[in-house]
């Protein structure tokens, strides 16, 4: 009997022993696993704070710094204070590169550099009135092909070995002078375009402080006129024609240019030359021309589509850059119809700007 209360004792021992390790261990269990949940808690309220601290960056960015445009594919950046500009920068399109255009400038001083580029990304185009009154001097960066109204009480300083690279830049003064103006690579500017009424047409002799070595004469707006300016004024390379060569060529086809010829036998080659120009135009199955360089090619030629259609007609139909191409094609196959002191069709265009 005493043999089974001492085995009895030791059992219920044992149990409670077992019972208190037990409990020792699901204390520890119980320990571990709340520190590790207070860990957890505590790195999950870090992560909530970092994501809300990402969430108000983010707000900020897209309503005070920039937003981005679907339709046009750019970012438009409201403040960069390490640059001082508020610009867009346009995404490559098609043959386009990527590229910025300055919206306004927030430096104050007398004196501003325009970058050549930002973020790497190359700065071209300044928009309407981005400067500030105070700002009287603006340097140009080497890429800039095109600024846009306000700088007419400003002096312009353009970069170093400007037109190497073969860009020229254009300028828009239509609200102050009335004149589109392109500076020229021996950096004298030409007025190419008028926008103003007869009565107020004065020819400037400067622009920006540079000197205006030419200036078309004063001639009337129609709407190829006008796109064909602005078609200058876009492009970074096209020296602009004389706008009452253009009205001329408009009105008459190249009778002007064939009547200013020197001698009988000079027009009568020049117009052989036009008549037997080679036929590289492109023409629909119902003999209609298939494109617009050659409609405007024709309509030159022919003073007009011949079935009714004037010469003008005919251009205000297609893009300016048909009627460029169509003036080279046109002046590169007539060039050895004339004699050395006669100008090509492409120089005629561009002669008889006034003189200041």
């Amino acid at each position: 009997m005493s043999e089974n209360t001492e085995e009895k004792k030791v059992t219920e021992a044992v149990t409670e022993e077992t019972a208190e390790v037990k409990e020792t261990v699901k204390t520890e269990v119980k320990k571990k696993k709340s520190a590790e949940r207070r860990l957890l808690e505590h790195r999950l309220k870090i992560a909530g704070i970092i994501v809300a601290v990402i969430a108000v960056l983010v707000t900020l960015f897209f309503t005070c710094i920039a937003s981005y445009s679907f339709s046009e594919k750019a970012w438009h950046v409201k403040f960069d204070p390490i640059h001082g500009y508020s610009y867009t920068v346009y995404q490559k399109k098609d043959f386009t590169p990527a590229h910025i255009v300055i919206d306004s400038c927030s430096k104050g001083s007398s004196e501003v550099t325009v970058p050549d580029s930002i973020w790497g990304v190359r700065v071209d185009e300044i928009s309407d009135n981005a400067f500030k009154d105070s700002v009287k001097t603006v340097k140009l960066g080497k890429n800039i092909t095109r600024v846009g109204e306000g700088v007419t009480d400003k002096t312009i300083v353009l970069p170093s070995g400007y037109g190497s690279n073969g860009f020229l830049t254009s300028f828009k003064d239509k609200n102050g002078s009335g004149f589109y103006y392109k500076a020229l690579a021996d950096q004298t500017m030409v007025a190419f375009a008028y926008f103003g009424e007869q009565a107020s047409y004065q020819v400037p002799k400067t622009f920006g402080g540079i000197t205006v070595s030419k200036a078309v004469e004063f001639y009337t707006n129609d709407t190829f006129t006008e796109s064909y300016a602005e078609y200058v004024a876009q492009s970074a390379t096209v020296v602009p024609y004389n706008m009452v060569k253009v009205q001329l060529i408009e009105k008459e086809g190249v009778d002007p240019y064939a009547d200013m010829m020197d001698g009988a036998t000079t027009k009568d080659k020049l117009r052989s030359a036009l008549l037997t120009l080679p036929q590289n135009y492109n023409y629909n199955s119902d003999g209609s021309p298939a494109d617009g360089e050659t409609a405007v090619k024709l309509a030159i030629v022919q003073r007009g589509n011949g079935v009714g259609k004037t010469c003008g007609d005919v251009m205000v139909e297609y893009p300016p850059r048909d009627f460029v191409s169509a003036v080279t094609y046109i002046s590169e196959q007539t060039e050895s119809a004339l004699t050395s002191d006669e100008p090509t069709f492409t120089e005629w265009m561009m002669d008889g700007f006034v003189t200041p």
